[in-house]
């Protein structure tokens, strides 16, 4: 062979070295660029997710437990009083009760407003509400307020005067 057609495979083989190098340092770099996104696409997710976590409770959603919440409050008030009651009586203790209702769940979820329970928990809440007692309330729902008392004596609610006033509200 001659020098020339040397010369040329050598200057040829080190164009393909060249490559060579070229493509390894192409194939380092976009394997750190995979790991990099990688990572990012994890962090990304990783915060999505905790944003997701805190999302409150859509309008259909909040209304969906408001129901349950409702549909409680007309059981609760049915078992406290036991017997028909004046309709006026009947909405003021149902309206005190649903109050502790939405208190009670305030208190499990740790927040101001039913409505702000997180997305994630609306249904854990609905069932919450659903295995709800009337003894689950606080204390003070389970008496009679001075206004309840008021419309109990304006109706003639005697039985329920006896059975819930304290001694100092009964007027009969």
């Amino acid at each position: 062979m001659s020098n020339k057609l040397i010369k040329l495979n050598r200057s040829q083989m080190e164009q393909m070295r060249e490559q060579a190098d070229f493509n390894l340092q192409m194939y380092d770099k976009l394997t750190e660029m995979e790991r990099e996104f990688r990572e990012l696409n994890e962090e990304i997710r990783k915060e999505f997710d905790d944003f997701k976590n805190t999302v409150p409770l859509t309008g259909p959603q909040s209304d969906r437990l408001h129901s349950y919440c409702s549909r409680k409050g007309h059981q609760f008030t049915k078992q406290f009083f036991g017997e028909d009651v004046s309709q006026e009586l009947y909405s003021k203790k149902y309206g005190h009760l649903i109050r502790g209702i939405f208190t009670v769940v305030k208190k499990k979820y740790e927040v101001s407003k039913y409505t702000q329970v997180r997305r994630i928990e609306g249904e854990q809440a609905i069932a919450f509400v659903e295995n709800l007692t009337l003894t689950d309330l606080p204390y003070n729902y389970m008496r009679l307020t001075d206004s309840q008392t008021e419309t109990a004596e304006k109706h003639g609610d005697y039985n329920i005067l006896k059975k819930y006033a304290r001694p100092s509200q009964i007027e009969i």
